[in-house]
């Protein structure tokens, strides 16, 4: 049966020991102040009630300090997914490199509707992940606490923290230009799970044929370097699709079969893009070019090793912790990439 007893609460431990509440509340929160012999006594009575110490909760409320940051995991995941996901793992280890610095702690909060989530959240402050998260923005600013979004421009009057992503995939294009590659194909993101999308040649290429603001920002990289090579990115064999859809590289390389270079917009797509390569008899980078994006630990472990766009996560996470942890001026911070060149790009083949 159930223990159905009341825990016991400081006022209880001092009573018991016959001295007041505060010197109970000393005996725990600063012994110095008290006599040996009555720290001896209170513990002894606290130990043999089961009590432990004053509820940390409490305490932290009433400083008005919780030393903790609360993190929005991008999309709709849950926690599981958030730490199975490199790109979000290397952010938070960027973020908690600093919150380790300072003795902070770090809650991850999904993103689920009606959770209540940024509402109730016992955070000092949050990072978001993405910019269309704007109810639990609101809620953030509501709350008076700081906040940075990360991987948007929300504007002047909210931190922000980013990469010039543009560059990093006109680098990365114009990096296959100079090896004479000409023809190309994209997989471009998808960031709701479902099938993936084709979008042919002829066909306009819009700003959400690739997906949320740092995905277009690829997109228009992309476009900006195959430009000044005379090739218009609307005559480029487009897929779209999550990055973790195994079927978007089957998809692409049946839909352009004459491409000698594949662009993704993540490590994960281009590593897959090189399975099914394998596959399908086709050796990486003899016959098929792959670039990815963020530079995540599979990409230098995969066979070849992936060249990728390194997005910088830790940094970024770095950033965006000192950020809302320094609660000073807006800050609207743009970090560089950097093309990482290994073994999956090659000369185009002749």
């Amino acid at each position: 049966m159930a223990d159905t007893t009341p825990p016991a609460t400081l006022l209880h431990i001092a009573r018991a020991a016959g001295v007041s509440r505060s010197t109970a509340s000393n005996v725990f929160s600063h012994p110095s102040r008290v006599r040996a012999e009555v720290c001896e006594k209170v513990r002894a009575v606290a130990s043999s009630l089961g009590y432990s110490g004053p509820d940390p909760r409490g305490r932290l409320l009433r400083a008005g300090k919780i030393h903790a940051i609360g993190i929005i995991p991008p999309g709709k995941w849950g926690v599981a997914d958030s730490l199975k996901n490199p790109v979000f793992f290397l952010q938070l280890l960027g973020i908690s490199e600093v919150c380790d610095e300072v003795g902070a702690s770090v809650l991850i909060i999904p993103d689920k509707r009606g959770s209540g989530g940024v509402q109730t959240a016992l955070v000092d402050s949050f990072i978001f992940s993405r910019f269309d998260q704007l109810a639990e923005i609101e809620s953030a600013r509501l709350r008076r606490l700081p906040y940075v979004v990360m991987d948007a421009d929300p504007g002047p009057d909210v931190n922000s923290v980013r990469v010039n992503a543009r560059a990093g995939c006109h680098a990365a294009v114009r990096h296959l230009l100079d090896l004479g590659h000409r023809r190309f194909g994209i997989i471009s993101f998808l960031r709701e799970f479902g099938p993936p999308l084709f979008h042919p040649p002829g066909q306009q290429r819009k700003p959400d044929n690739a997906g949320m603001d740092i995905d277009q920002e690829k997109l228009r990289g992309y476009a900006d370097a195959l430009a000044g090579e005379g090739i218009s990115i609307d005559d480029v064999p487009m897929v779209q699709a999550h990055p973790w859809e195994r079927d978007a590289a089957r998809l692409i390389l049946e839909k352009a079969p004459e491409a000698t270079a594949i662009l993704t917009m993540s490590a994960m797509q281009g590593i897959r893009v090189m399975e099914e390569a394998t596959l399908r008899g086709l050796l990486v980078p003899r016959d098929l070019s792959v670039v990815g994006f963020n530079d995540i630990p599979e990409a230098a472990n995969s066979n070849p090793p992936l060249t990728t766009v390194d997005g910088m996560g830790t940094e970024k996470g770095r950033i965006a912790a000192r950020i809302v942890l320094e609660h000073g001026p807006v800050r609207r911070e743009v970090i560089e990439t950097k093309l990482v060149v290994r073994s999956s790009t090659a000369q185009a083949p002749s």
